[in-house]
């Protein structure tokens, strides 16, 4: 728990009721603590937040000479969070609700972004799009006329620009748009009041004060990189450090760099960053990192993989990385952010359940580790304040603890509902429970999440799951995570799903020997048989914005026979 000295620097909140009133309460108590962000080369340019405010306010002026006015709605699609973060604040200045989407890094007509963004813009009712002046050079877009279309260098700013008008805290202050499982995302209204009360409940959870400092590489345009890596930050006044998504992926040694250089002790990894490490690490291990100041890494965004975690874990230990640093946690944006965090100061807790009980009888039995059994699962830990879940049946009726269903949510962070959509909004309430999607278990106390209902695979009674799957798949020598996407579809002579197993690879006979390992393994460890192989080009897997896999656009594919061929070919090869 925090100290007295550690009580006495925090910054009270008792007066927080707006987004706005952060970054005014951050001027008044640490108006030298600055954003960073940085470059490729790991150079860093340096912003306080008293010059924060003054840029924001600026801004806001510019944004009223363009026509725009409090409640208006606005989309950012900027390069980089140089210019995103002074916009966003200009929108709370102002008064305008802001939404923050991937920008399209090209305009073909299968770009996912530029897809999104098209969605979102018809969604939003034909708003202005702010974006980088190298997009607004190249922008071709016929559904969205490029006088809707304002560059960051044209925006003028106003150095007399006042505040708007302070909202009510129940006012819409962002729009999160979901990555959409359909490719129709939904925008998730967010009042300040559901932003305040889960941003200090997750400072208080994690104990940061002002002298914490944070790296962050995860994007703005996700719920997690926006409010847990710089809204949360925020309210303490912590030192920020931003690098942008695309630099990480192309080195991810940049943001290890930095939380050495800068000490820092806040940063975040879900599985995708973690296996795209432990990648780099494998090829070449540097000789100076220094990370013993890191206090917490936020590890969430998707279901957690205890393996990658694990190595993960062992390869930083040597750099004085500790294990009690790596925090599970859950979250979903229709709850802003976060709704469960295992405690800080511990290692993760990963118990053993017997897979065949999980899986049949949906219910949980533990065993031990070396059980030939086991199916390992890492705790995310326990609820928030103002947060509180429940296990239910497909009826949506409460599960007694140690029974897998389905995960239901409420409380004073969960989003109201969906923009402008009354039906999908109904949808995702029973009652005053939000329907998460995911499935999950608790057991002695702590909350357990076992994938999403999505991605369930149902054969013979048994409940697979796609990502406990793919983690098997990883246990064979080449193939790696990320690399391997297994899903379901419906057979309609079995009367079951078929699964499918996607692999990076062209159809050839190493492939072929993979595939035929593939399948004696999954027959080995759950006596499952696989039926359909399927070589892929790594482009050809789909993601969202924050490295998830979207299983659903390759089994679609599938369905709609345009991997025939290659099936087929596989087929043979596998054959001999």
């Amino acid at each position: 728990m925090l100290n007295d000295s550690n009580l006495k620097s925090r910054i009270d909140l008792s007066q927080v009721k707006t987004v706005w009133d952060i970054l005014e309460n951050n001027v008044k108590n640490y108006p030298d603590n600055v954003v960073g962000f940085v470059k490729d080369d790991g150079e860093t340019h340096e912003i306080t937040y008293k010059e924060l405010h003054s840029m924001a306010l600026a801004y806001s002026g510019g944004l009223r000479e363009r026509g725009l006015k409090s409640g208006d709605k606005l989309i950012l699609a900027f390069n980089k969070n140089e210019e995103t973060i002074p916009i966003l604040w200009a929108c709370f200045a102002a008064g305008i609700v802001p939404t923050i989407l991937q920008p399209p890094v090209s305009f073909s007509s299968t770009n996912p972004a530029l897809e999104k963004i098209i969605n979102v813009f018809q969604k939003l009712n034909h708003p202005y799009i702010l974006v980088s002046d190298e997009t607004l050079t190249k922008w071709d877009v016929p559904l969205i006329p490029v006088n809707k279309v304002i560059s960051f260098s044209s925006l003028e700013q106003d150095d007399n620009s006042l505040p708007a008008k302070k909202p009510n805290e129940h006012d819409i202050a962002y729009i999160q748009f979901s990555s959409g499982s359909t490719g129709d995302p939904k925008g998730i209204q967010l009042s300040h009041r559901n932003l305040i009360k889960n941003i200090q409940a997750i400072s208080i959870k994690f104990e940061h004060i002002p002298a914490d400092v944070m790296v962050n590489w995860m994007p703005l345009y996700h719920d997690m990189g926006l409010i847990g890596f710089h809204f949360t930050i925020m309210v303490q006044a912590c030192n920020q450090y931003h690098i942008d998504p695309v630099d990480f992926i192309k080195n991810p040694y940049l943001w290890l760099d930095m939380l050495s250089r800068k000490k820092g002790s806040v940063t975040g990894c879900p599985n995708f960053g973690q296996a795209l490490v432990i990648r780099h690490l494998k090829r070449k291990k540097p000789e100076n990192w220094n990370l013993e100041n890191i206090k917490v890494v936020f590890n969430g965004a998707e279901p957690i993989s205890t393996s990658i975690m694990n190595e993960f874990m062992d390869l930083l230990a040597p750099y004085g990385f500790r294990k009690k640093a790596m925090m599970p946690v859950y979250g979903l944006a229709e709850a802003t952010l976060a709704v469960s965090f295992s405690p800080l100061h511990e290692d993760p807790l990963i118990t053993s359940f017997d897979r065949f009980q999980l899986q049949n009888m949906h219910h949980i039995v533990e065993v031990n580790k070396n059980d030939p059994s086991a199916i390992d699962i890492v705790s995310v830990g326990i609820a928030i304040d103002h947060c509180e879940y429940i296990i239910a049946d497909e009826e949506d009726k409460p599960l007694p603890e140690g029974m897998v269903g389905q995960v239901l949510i409420k409380g004073e962070n969960i989003t109201t509902g969906y923009f402008e959509d009354q039906e999908a909004t109904k949808q995702v309430f029973s009652g005053p429970w939000l329907k998460t999607g995911d499935m999950g278990f608790i057991y002695e106390g702590n909350l357990y999440i076992t994938g999403r209902y999505k991605d369930i695979i149902f054969i013979g009674g048994k409940n697979l799951y796609a990502n406990d799957l793919e983690t098997i798949a990883c246990h064979l020598e080449g193939v790696t995570y990320g690399k391997v996407v297994i899903g379901g579809a419906f057979d309609e002579k079995k009367g079951q799903d078929q699964v499918i197993v996607f692999l990076v690879g062209s159809p050839n006979p190493n492939t072929a020997t993979t595939f035929k390992k593939l399948k004696e393994l999954m027959q080995e460890t759950l006596a499952m048989t696989v039926q359909i192989f399927i070589p892929v080009k790594s482009n050809e897997i789909p993601k969202t914005s924050s490295g998830k896999i979207q299983r659903y656009k390759l089994i679609e594919r599938y369905l709609k026979g345009e991997f025939e061929d290659v099936i087929n070919k596989t087929k043979a090869l596998m054959k001999k």
